[in-house]
């Protein structure tokens, strides 16, 4: 009786929604798309897929050799996308400040100044969150004996790109390095790209007489004149199955291409490899043995963090081996990014592929002058720059792609958080030098005693954590010698801060512009070269 009640009402509530349902679902979805279809008209950061993605990539690409759909390139800095996220992103921040205001009763100075010392605690407190999670975790390693039971005839083709502009004098140094790793001559091409007017390199390597498996590759005379818009020449010419780079001053080791092959075998979820970095010419000066406490904490301790924890790895320029196959997937680089190798680990992270770090070292020179640091220090600020806004044109999508919040926070923190971090630190040394020497007034009001504090604390102590890292980082790579250096990383990071200003300026007014690092100092000067 019960079950033939239920069931006449519901065949009853049935035809009632056939009646209704015409009635009211429908003019409500009807507002709903249309509200949609606005919201998309005006909001383009939540439209995807971009009109230029609908091509594909254009490996045909003469022009220019962007193979990548516009929306994924730094070719054109500022889109609809930018700008209609930074106008929701503009408003949001303020209805933010207005409500904190109203609730807590203080002035919006006091809460921007807020805001800017929870940033920096946050940053500190990620870096330092990665770093304890990556303290004990192992980089990828490859046996003696794995290597000894490797064949030659198992080997596959592997393309080593040699970028190079106006580095006739490092030519000879670069033949020894090249023709000294331990790899089948007829399984390894060397592709090194010249610009047509760049005679004087072109003679030094004729006169070096290179092996047959070495190949000059002209660029052609077209804009932009960049390292990856050479890279992406070499790529079409490619044979090998496994891609590495080599910049003009690099010493790798011997094996480095056989551990790298054994480590894709092991490891087929990898679309790219890094190898770890250090510094032949440590010990030349001040600024070199800063410069390499900076990249021990880098290669040895916060990158290691990051792919311990899944997180997106941006990438070195040189001594980062590929897939060549899974590198054609993500579109290979973009040619106007002057940071193209952090731009292509977050590519790689968003189509799904990780990257390892190989215990293997790549030997670089370390930028041994201010007048060749800051131009090379401002490039790699600017190209992050350039990377932020690219990947945030459609913030939602990103998040998605690159895995989640987790991994869209990580993202924050290592590029555009770098870049805010190094400016919060030019504006907490100025804010507290005013302070320490003048006492104003002004400042009294944007910092509360209970505010300033706080921030002090936190600056002091955050300063000291970051040059704790850089000592541990120095110390476990031996380099004993260069620990009490470490105390004087504060001027290191004042000059990181001119870099990331100027950086600012050149991403405004000249955002492509390539300022190359020239190499060669340490063999004008005489410095040995110690790879061990």
């Amino acid at each position: 009786m019960r079950y033939k009640l239920a069931r006449k009402t519901e065949n009853y509530m049935e035809k009632i929604l056939k009646i209704v349902r015409p009635v009211v679902i429908t003019p409500f979805e009807a507002i709903r798309r249309i509200f949609s279809v606005h919201v998309m008209r005006h909001f383009h950061f939540l439209n995807y897929p971009h009109h230029s993605e609908h091509r594909g990539h254009d490996f045909e690409n003469d022009r220019d050799f962007l193979f990548l759909p516009e929306i994924h390139s730094a070719k054109k800095h500022i889109h609809a996308e930018n700008i209609s996220f930074g106008i929701v992103f503009a408003v949001a921040a303020v209805a933010l400040l207005a409500l904190v205001q109203f609730v807590f009763q203080v002035s919006v100075l006091v809460v921007l100044s807020g805001l800017i010392v929870l940033l920096y605690v946050i940053f500190l407190g990620f870096k330092v969150w990665v770093v304890y999670a990556g303290r004990k975790h192992r980089f990828i390693e490859v046996s003696d004996r794995e290597l000894a039971k490797l064949t030659d005839e198992e080997l596959p083709m592997y393309t080593v790109f040699i970028p190079l502009l106006n580095e006739a004098e490092v030519v000879p140094q670069i033949m020894r390095a090249m023709t000294a790793i331990d790899y089948p001559k007829e399984k390894i091409e060397y592709i090194i790209t010249l610009e047509a007017y760049d005679h004087e390199t072109r003679k030094a390597i004729e006169d070096a007489k290179p092996p047959k498996n070495f190949r000059i590759l002209t660029l052609p005379d077209v804009r932009p004149k960049s390292k990856p818009k050479a890279l992406n020449v070499a790529f079409r010419e490619a044979k090998g199955e496994f891609i590495v780079i080599y910049d003009a001053e690099i010493i790798p080791d011997r094996n480095q291409l056989r551990k790298a092959y054994v480590a894709f075998k092991k490891n087929p979820h990898l679309g790219a490899m890094q190898t770890r970095l250090d510094h032949y010419n440590a010990s030349q000066n001040l600024l070199t043995k800063l410069f390499n406490a900076e990249f021990a904490f880098y290669y040895d301790l916060f990158l290691p963090g990051l792919e311990r924890m899944g997180f997106p790895v941006p990438l070195s320029g040189h001594s980062t081996h590929f897939r060549a196959e899974i590198l054609k997937t993500v579109g290979a680089w973009d040619p106007y990014n002057v940071t193209e190798d952090c731009d292509v680990g977050m590519r790689l992270h968003r189509q799904g592929y990780q990257t390892g770090i190989l215990n293997s070292m790549s030997y670089e020179e370390a930028t041994s002058s201010l007048g060749a640091w800051i131009p090379q220090r401002t490039r790699w600020m600017k190209g992050f720059i350039q990377t932020s806004v690219v990947h945030l044109r459609h913030p939602l999508r990103f998040k998605k792609e690159i895995g989640g919040w987790g991994n869209f926070a990580a993202f924050f923190c290592t590029i555009p958080g770098t870049i805010i971090l190094n400016l919060l630190n030019f504006l907490s040394w100025i804010t507290q030098l005013v302070w320490f020497f003048a006492h104003p007034e002004f400042i009294q009001r944007l910092y509360p005693p209970l505010l300033l504090y706080f921030a002090v604390a936190s600056f002091v102590a955050g300063s000291f954590i970051f040059m704790y890292m850089n000592l541990i980082a120095v110390y476990r790579r031996g380099r004993y010698h260069l620990v009490k250096y470490v105390l004087l990383t504060p001027a290191y990071w004042v000059l990181l801060a001119i870099a990331t200003l100027r950086a600012m300026v050149q991403f405004v007014s000249n955002p492509h512009a390539w300022e190359k690092t020239k190499h060669g100092s340490h063999l004008k000067q005489n410095v040995s070269v110690k790879t061990v």
